[in-house]
């Protein structure tokens, strides 16, 4: 024995205002879905504590290597540290205020050249990878400080 399918109403186009509100609310939702909301770059690095740590860590490798100890000569490193956690801290959308010199300005007088800084490029990129910091994360950092190499190398 077989039983017929139920019969369904007859279906009705939607079009105007109603379409476009369904269209709207289905957009809305699908990209809700596809791009979730990311907590701030500080955040991802696990908070300010966390990016102190990963900044620490970076002035006290580049402080004591010898191919760029030079630079850190009669450096008080609390404070230099300090002021490079609160700078990166900034950098990456964190509750912190850098209140130091201008990057051109506080590296104006030491003849940084471009294989220190990469140098110390490295050094930070080991020490965020140290810290399991998500790649994204990590390299968005990089990315924001990048152009303060201009500023620092001096031909």
């Amino acid at each position: 024995m077989f039983r017929s399918a139920p019969v369904l109403p007859p279906m009705r186009l939607v079009s105007g205002p109603t379409l476009r509100a369904i269209s709207l609310c289905g957009a809305l939702l699908l990209s809700a879905c596809a791009t979730p909301t990311s907590a701030p770059l500080y955040q991802q690095f696990g908070g300010v504590e966390a990016l102190k740590v990963i900044t620490d860590r970076t002035m006290d490798r580049v402080s004591t290597d010898p191919r760029t100890r030079r630079t850190f000569d009669g450096v008080k490193m609390s404070t230099l540290k300090d002021s490079v956690a609160a700078y990166v801290c900034q950098v990456a959308d964190g509750p912190c205020q850098y209140e130091g010199e201008t990057m051109a300005n506080s590296h104006a007088d030491l003849g940084i050249t471009g294989s220190e800084f990469d140098l110390m490029v490295t050094m930070l990129r080991d020490e965020i990878n140290r810290a399991g910091a998500p790649q994204a994360a990590k390299n968005e950092l990089l990315k924001r400080l990048a152009p303060t190499r201009r500023d620092i190398v001096k031909p």
